[in-house]
This record gives structure tokens, sequence and C-alpha cells, in this order.
């Protein structure tokens, strides 16, 4: 079962460039929770986008996963305070298993088809606009 779409544009200000044009939105513990996990894909033009009400390190693990996707870890001035690119799925061995973690408190987190990052050259300091 799909998160409802909000049919929503994230935007690259600083770069001038649209990341997703169609964002759902990810605002209560089991749609955080749940994320993108068993999908088998995420659309060209899609995002999840999730929404913190406290700024803190907020972590997101790939369980459930099928896919690698781009981490865009974002403050409450909607600036990019982190970027994992290319964050793989959770292979069966646990020893592997990689919780990402950003380097400066965030209040929401974008989780995009891998390579969207670079191919938007969006870096941190970028300012976002949704």
């Amino acid at each position: 079962m799909k998160t409802s779409s909000s049919n929503k544009t994230v935007r690259n200000v600083t770069r001038k460039k649209v990341l997703v044009s169609d964002v759902e939105l990810a605002d209560s513990i089991g749609k955080k929770t749940k994320g993108l996990m068993f999908r088998d894909s995420l659309g060209k033009d899609a995002g999840l986008l999730m929404t913190f009400e406290q700024e803190r390190r907020h972590e997101i693990w790939m369980f459930g996963m099928r896919f690698p996707i781009d981490i865009i870890f974002i403050d409450r001035e909607k600036r990019i305070v982190d970027v994992k690119r290319d964050a793989k799925p959770m292979g069966r061995n646990p020893f592997t298993w990689k919780i990402y973690r950003p380097g400066k408190k965030c209040c929401y987190v974008l989780e995009t088809r891998s390579g969207l990052a670079q191919r938007t050259n969006s870096e941190v300091g970028d300012q976002l606009e949704f």
C-alpha cells in the first residue's frame, strides 16, 4: 500500500532544480516507520518526505528495502545538512547492517531514487523549498 501522495514539489533553490515533483508525506509514526519498506521501486520524480517536530540527528535504516536510495537530511530552515548517496538495502547478514545518521540536526528527511543528489548537484548548505 502506498502512502498518499501530496503532489508537492521539492525544489533546490540554490541550484534552481526540481528534486522531486511527486512528494509523499510521512508525518505520522506509522508512516515514518514504514517509509519505503517492501516496495519494489520509487517513481522517477517521486520522493518520501519525513517530517519531525523536534530537530535532532534522526536515524534512517534500510530494513525491508529492496533498492538503494539517496537520503537528504534537511534542517528547520530547509537547508541540506547532510546527504547519504546510494544508501544500500540491508543484506541478510546483521553485521553489515548500517544506520544512516546526519552529521547535524535535522527536521526533515527526504528519501529519493539513488543518484538524484548527484544528478541535481545537491550539496550540504543548499536551500530547499517545499
